[in-house]
């Protein structure tokens, strides 16, 4: 693990949202997509100069922290455009439609 910054830093974590239901409904499409969702987190916070500091949180959250809340944004602005335009084998629909 790269050395953790002191001082004022900030955290960044995710959360795939109705991750519960989907593990239920498709394990096998779910671990797909974790292992995707963890390679995008832990690439752009290593391009960020952001320490990732949990392989797991709670379920399926990933933290990292940062020296600079300026990287953090960065960071987390990238997460979620890379998001955005994967193909995710899972519809986040199915999992409201589940829920509701």
């Amino acid at each position: 693990m790269a050395e953790l910054p002191t001082g004022t830093v900030t955290f960044l974590l995710t959360d795939v949202e109705g991750s519960t239901a989907l593990w239920e409904q498709a394990p096998e499409a779910m671990r797909a997509a974790q292992a995707r969702h963890d390679a995008i987190f832990e690439g752009i916070v290593s391009q960020h100069r952001g320490v990732h500091i949990r392989p797991r949180g709670e379920g399926d959250s990933r933290f990292a922290v940062f020296a600079n809340a300026l990287n953090a944004l960065a960071a987390a602005v990238a997460i979620q455009r890379a998001f955005a335009v994967q193909k995710w084998a899972l519809a986040h629909s199915r999992c409201r439609r589940q829920a509701a």
